[in-house]
This record gives C-alpha cells, sequence and structure tokens, in this order.
C-alpha cells in the first residue's frame, strides 16, 4: 500500500492513499498524532471497499505503561489498544511486545519475534557469546528465542533482588567467573540505558570478554552516553527511530 500524510492550513492530519494494492498499513506509532493517523488510512480504505487490512506496529506506543500504576493515573496502554481495535484491523502485526499484556488486549494479533534481529546481530559480533538475559521475566523468553534460532551457546540469566526494607530493587547476577567469554545481553527495551549500565559495571570485574547489547527497541534518541564505554557495540532496530545520538550503535533495519 502507498500512501501519504497530509496536513490542512490549520495543521490538521489526514491520509491519502495512492495505490490499495497489498492492503498492509506499516506506521511507528510515536505519537497520538501517528496513532490517529493509522485510523485515518483505515477509514480511508473502509471508504473505498478494501477489506483485511492489516495493520503491522513495529514498536507498540505506550507499551510500558501496561497496567493502572495507581487509582489516579490512566491505563494508557489500554485505552491505545482499544483505539485500535475500533479500527477493525483483519490482523495486527506487532513486533516484540513489551509483556503479554499487549497481546492480551489487542484483537486479531500476530507477534514479529525478534529472532531475525538476534540472528543478524550474532552475524555481526565474535562466535560462541553467552546469551545474557537482563532478569528473570526475560530469561523465559531468551531461552525460548534460543531454540528459535537454534543457538548453541550457554544462556544465563541475571536477576532482581527487593531490599525487604527500603523495598528498592538491585539486580543480581550469581556467576562470579564468565571465563573470559564474550557476552550479548538481550533485551526488548533501552530508554535511557540505566539497567545495562548496571549489568556492565558488574560483570566487568567477573572476567569477562567483551560486552555487546542488543535491544529490539530503543525509545528515546539520546540514551546515556556511558554505554559507548562500557560497550563494545550496541545493537537496535529501527522499530521506534532512523538515528540515534550513540556512536558505537548500529542500528538493523526491520522495517
Amino acid at each position: 500500500m502507498q500512501y501519504k500524510r497530509n496536513r490542512y492550513p490549520d495543521n490538521g492530519v489526514y491520509a491519502s492513499i495512492d495505490d490499495f494494492t497489498n492492503p498492509i498499513i506499516t506506521e511507528k506509532i510515536n505519537s497520538y498524532e501517528d496513532l490517529f493517523f493509522v485510523k485515518s488510512l483505515k477509514d480511508s480504505c473502509d471508504y473505498n471497499g478494501i477489506k483485511d487490512v492489516e495493520l503491522r506496529i513495529p514498536c507498540m506506543f505506550q507499551q510500558q505503561h501496561d497496567r493502572r500504576f495507581s487509582d489516579n493515573q490512566s491505563f494508557e496502554l489500554k485505552l491505545v489498544c482499544d483505539f485500535i481495535n475500533s479500527c477493525n484491523f483483519g490482523k495486527v502485526h506487532v513486533f516484540h511486545p513489551h509483556s503479554d499484556i499487549t497481546p492480551a488486549l489487542l484483537n486479531n494479533v500476530r507477534i514479529i519475534d525478534n529472532s531475525k534481529f538476534i540472528k543478524t546481530v550474532l552475524s555481526e559480533i565474535p562466535p560462541k557469546p553467552i546469551l545474557l538475559s537482563t532478569d528473570a521475566g526475560s530469561y523465559k523468553w531468551i531461552n525460548k528465542l534460543a531454540d528459535i534460532i537454534s543457538f548453541d551457546g550457554e544462556v544465563y540469566g541475571a536477576n532482581k533482588a527487593r531490599d525487604p526494607h527500603t523495598h528498592k530493587l538491585t539486580q543480581v547476577i550469581d556467576r562470579q567467573d564468565f571465563q573470559g567469554k564474550d557476552i550479548l545481553i538481550a533485551d526488548d527495551i533501552c530508554v535511557v540505558g540505566g539497567t545495562f549500565l548496571g549489568l556492565a559495571k558488574m560483570l566487568k570485574d567477573r572476567n569477562v570478554g567483551k560486552l555487546y547489547l542488543a535491544v529490539s527497541h530503543m525509545t528515546v534518541k539520546n540514551p546515556n552516553k556511558e554505554l559507548e564505554t562500557l560497550y563494545e557495540t550496541v545493537f537496535c532496530t529501527n522499530s521506534k527511530y532512523d538515528e540515534y545520538d550513540l556512536n558505537n550503535l548500529t542500528i538493523i533495519k526491520l522495517f
């Protein structure tokens, strides 16, 4: 499908579609304006009798706001999913969602896993790294990923512990010696990079080789510059943006 985003003189947005062939809408939804533009495209398809229109979302908008964190806060992911559901897409494809809440809330959803991304990353770094998850939650899917891509190296998991007095979460890595092996940390999302900086600082005194980081979504354009000094290379996809202020970043273009 070929389409354009247009603006009226008062800055209002409207969609125009030049070619309805292969009715799949692929949009990076980074704002509520982007979300409304998706609905505008579907409206144009509906008006022209186009059936079974599909939506492909590279990075699910508001996916980290996946619960009502307090009674006086809105549940943003549910609001976004309700809006998308109202468009009545034949299928909604989402690349590597942050949690199971996204597929639970979306109708006709299909998940695009990150196997193609990680296989590309592995082809660009030295062979046989240790594949490391950031916490217990991601350890389950990283093992599933290893099976999908036939990864024959070691898979290891970091964890988080909660202080019973301060209720503060701290990172934990039980293993003390990684025998000089390179490590690839894989996760779904990097915001500014605090989790990955903490892991790197813990690992540097545990006999590791080079550190690499692969995140499916980097959600801010200017993550912490310290990632440049602690990681040999940081990899992400272009699911959110096409450019970032990070000198050691390699963007794998999937969208």
